[in-house]
């Protein structure tokens, strides 16, 4: 787990090694790194000399010789803010660079795909209603990042409507507890083997299941969007309520006057 979270934030296999094994050791020579990580001299100077330039160790000159020492792990966190400050410095030079007439289809692999484009639902200025047709229950290892998502669409009071396949009662009446949701079921004879997410001016269509890595594709078009919505207005239309939908009832007292 450490040695994954710490390669996403840019360090390879051999950095990550010395950098946990100075945490143990304190300041030390090279060659108590050497020993201690099983990494040979020769691949060890570029490593550490990386280590350095991206912060992560200090070294200072004792008798004439190098001694290394990894900085506490919460200036990670500083460094990373660091790095956003920078990023967030050059951004619009960036946005007036890029190409305004650039293909607006982008296409994700796996499950970095799929939160790509839920983090991006999320962003929309305004709260205007999202839709998803041909709901489907998520995979085991994606369900508790869609409760976190639905947990952030709350706060920001983003309303949604879902359409849902019979087969996927049990996952509608789930859904239908969330606030901000408005669940229907489509007709029996109904399948959906895709799921489409209408928001903004983007449509996403989610394909794949437990043994087909997904696939997801998000197009950015108004004209598309809103044909999107027509025609999940027109299912809706057809579509009937959820039966078996759990209420709590609230007793409210009568004010006596």
């Amino acid at each position: 787990m450490i040695d994954e979270v710490l390669k996403s934030i840019g360090l390879s296999r051999n950095e990550t090694k010395i950098y946990l094994a100075l945490l143990e050791l304190g300041p030390s020579l090279m060659g108590q790194i050497s020993g201690k990580t099983k990494i040979h001299r020769r691949n060890i100077y570029d490593s550490v000399e990386m280590l350095k330039d991206k912060g992560f160790i200090s070294s200072t000159l004792i008798n004439n010789r190098n001694v290394f020492e990894a900085v506490n792990p919460e200036r990670i966190i500083d460094m990373l803010d660091e790095r956003k400050t920078d990023i967030e410095a050059i951004l619009p030079a960036l946005i007036g660079r890029q190409d305004k007439k650039q293909v607006n289809v982008r296409i994700y692999t796996g499950t970095k795909g799929r939160k790509i484009i839920f983090e991006d639902k999320l962003k929309q200025e305004n709260n205007e209603e999202q839709y998803v047709l041909g709901a489907h229950k998520p995979s085991d290892n994606r369900s508790a990042y869609i409760k976190n998502f639905h947990n952030r669409r709350i706060k920001k009071k983003i309303p949604l409507r879902m359409l849902f396949t019979v087969r996927e009662k049990e996952f509608a009446i789930e859904f239908s507890n969330y606030k901000y949701v408005i669940v229907r079921m489509l007709p029996e004879k109904f399948k959906s083997p895709i799921a489409i997410n209408i928001y903004a001016d983007k449509t996403a269509i989610f394909l794949g299941s437990e043994a087909i890595e997904p696939i997801s594709i998000l197009i950015q078009d108004k004209q598309l969007s809103d044909d999107f919505r027509l025609y999940f207005k027109m299912l809706w239309g057809i579509s009937s309520p959820l039966k078996g939908k759990k209420r709590k009832l609230i007793k409210r007292k009568r004010k006596k006057t």
